[in-house]
């Protein structure tokens, strides 16, 4: 019970790494609130981990909705101890192709949407003296590969707002880190991994020969929600198979 009596919202909670953290972190006696746009599978997450978790329906990228989250979180619970900033979006295309809908959106729930929820949950964070933020990025956010530009720039942008939440509030008592998966088994890198060829080609790149899987991230947040990681701020925590150490 690692995080017993914690409160942690979760965005993207109802599937692929979000789902699979939300259940690792109410295993561990933490109250989820899962937060996403898709109604279904963020009930159906709920309904699976009980009464440690409360879906909220909503939009990232809007600030009336990132208020109503944090207002229900609230009220429901009075405090909020964890945020872990999961919700994301992948579509590749060669940057001189890349038009303006496509970059707008993905810099909207990449980058603006984190920044809109760590802005309103410093809030409530910071009176208390506690609190702690974890950025689901991606090792794009660190090195570059072709066809990804807009991923690739809004994940940069994602990592140093997590290092600057870090250096700036850590005298009041919160940490911020940020978890870089590589290639991992979700409908989002579904289609990409439906290329075979390419899909086992990539694998040689990983030391370790094989993709990772959600519950590799979830743990990777989970140590890093709890007191095992205590000192433990501004940190990059690959989780990526030994790829971004060639």
């Amino acid at each position: 019970m690692r995080l017993a009596n914690k409160i942690a919202v979760i965005t993207g909670g109802g599937t692929g790494i979000g789902a699979a953290t939300a259940r690792a972190f109410a295993a561990e006696g933490a109250q989820v609130i899962l937060f996403g746009r898709r109604a279904a599978p963020l009930e159906k997450t709920a309904s699976e981990i009980g009464e440690r978790a409360l879906a909220i329906t909503g939009d990232i990228t809007r600030e009336d909705e990132v208020n109503r989250l944090i207002e229900k979180t609230l009220k429901t619970h009075g405090h909020i101890d964890i945020v872990v900033h999961n919700a994301g979006v992948f579509r590749p295309a060669p940057l001189h192709e890349t038009k303006n809908p496509l970059w707008d959106d993905t810099m909207d729930i990449n980058l603006r949407g984190p920044f809109l929820l760590t802005r309103e949950a410093l809030k409530v964070m910071v009176p208390r003296g506690s609190g702690n933020l974890i950025f689901v990025n991606s090792i794009l956010g660190t090195v570059g590969v072709p066809d990804a530009a807009a991923y690739a720039a809004s994940k940069g942008g994602l990592l140093q707002l997590a290092r600057s939440v870090a250096v700036e509030y850590g005298s009041r008592g919160i940490r911020a880190n940020s978890v870089c998966p590589g290639m991992i088994n979700t409908n989002m890198t579904a289609e990409l991994r439906a290329d075979k060829a390419w899909a086992e080609a990539l694998k040689k790149e990983y030391p370790l020969g094989r993709f990772g899987t959600v519950d590799d991230v979830a743990r990777a947040c989970l140590y890093l929600a709890g007191d095992e990681s205590a000192f433990v701020t501004g940190a990059v925590l690959p989780v990526d198979g030994g790829y971004t150490a060639r």
